[in-house]
């Protein structure tokens, strides 16, 4: 008869890196302006780093809603969360909190989208777009010029 001891050491380390402690870093993105018919992403660049915690402000304050779609991001990204923000009493306030795979967002008028994620792959993405159709043309915003590019490192 033999004892087999195994000793299991619990330490209260946490393991570098850990992402619920990390303060965000905020990165805002325009999609078409006030008062105008114009179809962009403001910057239409944007450039990340792995590892590192991102809240990604998609703010909307044009006319008309807006989609913000990159299925190659998503794809390289892990969703932390997204929260939706409506107008309220001159600032914002959170109506949902949306967590999972995340392809597209849809942003409305006069609100906002908090994207909250960390990057897990570096490359070149080319396919940020809006798809949203413009029923007075027929043309996608995608075609009228709302389309970008993102590089993560």
């Amino acid at each position: 008869m033999f004892t087999l001891l195994i000793a299991f050491s619990v330490a209260s380390a946490q393991a570098e890196g850990d992402l619920t402690r990390q303060e965000p870093i905020e990165v805002i993105v325009e999609l078409g302006a006030s008062g105008s018919d114009l179809h962009f992403f403001s910057p239409n660049h944007l450039e990340f780093e792995t590892g590192k915690l991102y809240r990604l402000v998609l703010v909307n304050d044009s006319a008309t809603k807006h989609y913000f779609t990159s299925y190659t991001f998503a794809r390289m990204v892990f969703t932390r969360k997204v929260q939706t923000l409506e107008p309220y009493d001159g600032g914002f306030r959170r109506t949902a909190e949306i967590k999972g795979d995340v392809r597209e967002i849809e942003v409305f008028p006069g609100h906002r989208a908090e994207w909250w994620f960390v990057p897990i792959q570096t490359g070149e993405i080319t396919d940020l777009h809006c798809y949203v159709s413009d029923e007075e043309n027929g043309m996608t915003h995608e075609d009228m010029g709302m389309v970008g590019t993102i590089t993560i490192r």
